[in-house]
């Protein structure tokens, strides 16, 4: 309601109040003039006060509306003005005001629970990131389980390492794995090959310090992650057997600061290597260490078990199995199999009058010319302390004499060192073949029996001995 509202308000008061006023006056019997001043007079208190009445309550009204809009306090209200329009006016903003704070208070709450809710999916979104992690790491757990226990099951490293290539290959979706293995030659020789097209022209193969990617981690002991191979031009991509794209990487196998080894491995171009996967195959490369040297322990004492420990040859249990091997195989494929037995000459006098040391090295000379004259699919043993026995698979009599023959000329050519000439070495040979239907027992005797022959009759020489007469 506006100044002039008041003021017209204030006036029909007035006048109102000025008429009951003048009749009165009237009643009353005064002077016209009197009764005029008098009617005046009242008219302007009477006016005054409707004035001052009505515009204290439009001025709370309007102080209160300009408060709001300053300071937007919406839980104060205006205190009753009347049941008149002014009055009418102070119900409706208050009830405004309700409004207003119910609204905001509805949308506080809102407010509130979608920041829950949004609060809740980050949550659930984190639990569910947290709880795939967990399954991985577990899963990696898992893995190294099953290595260690690969490792402590399998009983030599030609077993456990193509056991191990080919649960990490499917644990970890390779494409390629290779497990290189140091020699006493220090170069990292691949022991086992997965994936390619052609596994075993790999096997074999070695590298050396500082050649390639793989070398370098022989040289730096870290581990080495390409994730583009097509643009590292260091990458010798398996000497052209793997593809040039996807991603490789090269951990070094590690135990007590040496390096027994490296896993080298790729993975394609859609699935390429993270570093936690890395991380996690240098924890790999940790077990396949205790692996491989519980692997070469296991190697070690099977050789020491099969091989003679001074010249390195099969010994007498070595060569019993092989020999029932190649009799067995003789008999299947009907070939022939010749045996050769054979003695140092006056060995013993030799060590009595040179020593045991130069002995010793006799033999070792003797096991390597009688190893480089004969065939990789021959077997060379050390029976007892000078005497030595030679498989001869598919030789017929006449060919293993020949042979017998060139290795005694090889012998009695050879100079030991630690003789410096004072001595020549001879031996003698006996040899025989396989006859139908007798056992390993009886072809060893039957050679040992050509072997007497051969020292009774003048030594340095060989004697052939069938047990029926050569066709």
């Amino acid at each position: 309601m506006g100044l002039g509202s008041v003021v017209a308000r204030a006036s029909a008061i007035s006048a109102g109040t000025g008429a009951a006023v003048g009749a009165g006056v009237v009643a009353a019997g005064l002077s016209p003039i009197w009764a005029c001043l008098l009617v005046v007079a009242a008219v302007l208190v009477v006016g005054l006060v409707a004035y001052r009445v009505e515009g204290r309550r439009v001025q709370t009204l309007v102080r209160f509306l300009a408060s709001q809009a300053d300071r937007s306090e919406l839980l104060r209200r205006l205190p009753p003005l009347g049941s008149d329009e002014v009055g009418q006016a102070a119900r409706g903003v208050n009830a405004i005001l309700k409004a207003t704070t119910d609204a905001s208070v509805d949308a506080i709450d809102s407010s509130l629970e979608l920041q829950a809710k949004q609060e809740e999916f980050e949550l659930a979104g984190a639990l569910a990131a947290k709880t795939t992690e967990l399954e991985h790491r577990l899963d990696e757990r898992a893995l190294l389980f099953e290595l260690l226990r690969e490792a402590t099951e399998k009983s030599g490293m030609d077993e456990v390492l193509p056991s191990v290539a080919a649960r990490l290959s499917v644990a970890l979706r390779l494409r390629e794995v290779a497990i290189l293995v140091r020699d006493p030659n220090d170069h990292f020789v691949i022991r086992v090959a997965r994936g390619f097209d052609d596994p075993d022209s790999l096997v074999g193969r070695f590298i050396e310090k500082g050649e390639g990617i793989s070398g370098e981690v022989t040289r730096a002991s870290e581990p080495f992650i390409v994730r583009d191979v097509a643009r590292e031009p260091s990458y010798l991509a398996f000497w052209g057997h793997a593809e040039r794209t996807g991603s490789f990487a090269a951990v070094p196998i590690r135990q007590g600061g040496v390096n027994l080894g490296i896993l080298a491995l790729t993975r394609p171009e859609a699935d390429p290597l993270s570093e936690v996967e890395v991380r996690f195959l240098s924890a790999v490369a940790t077990t396949l260490a205790l692996a491989i040297h519980h692997a070469s322990l296991v190697d070690e004492l099977r050789k020491l078990s099969n091989h003679d420990e001074l010249t390195g040859l099969a010994n007498r249990r070595l060569l019993g199995a092989r020999l029932d091997r190649e009799i067995a195989r003789a008999r299947r494929y009907s070939t022939d199999l010749a045996v050769l037995t054979l003695d140092i000459d006056h060995f013993k006098q030799l060590n009595d009058r040179f020593g045991h040391p130069v002995g010793d090295a006799v033999l070792r000379d003797v096991a390597e010319v009688l190893t480089a004259g004969v065939r990789a699919v021959d077997t060379v043993a050390r029976v007892g302390g000078e005497e030595f026995v030679v498989l001869l698979p598919r030789t017929n009599g006449d060919a293993a004499a020949r042979v017998a023959d060139k290795l005694r000329s090889r012998i009695a050519a050879h100079d030991v060192a630690e003789l410096e000439g004072k001595s020549r070495v001879t031996i003698s040979l006996g040899v025989t073949v396989l006859d139908d239907a007798e056992g390993a027992a009886a072809l060893l005797s039957r050679a040992d029996q050509a072997l007497y022959e051969a020292k009774n009759t003048g030594r340095d020489r060989v004697v052939l001995r069938f047990s029926r007469p050569a066709a």
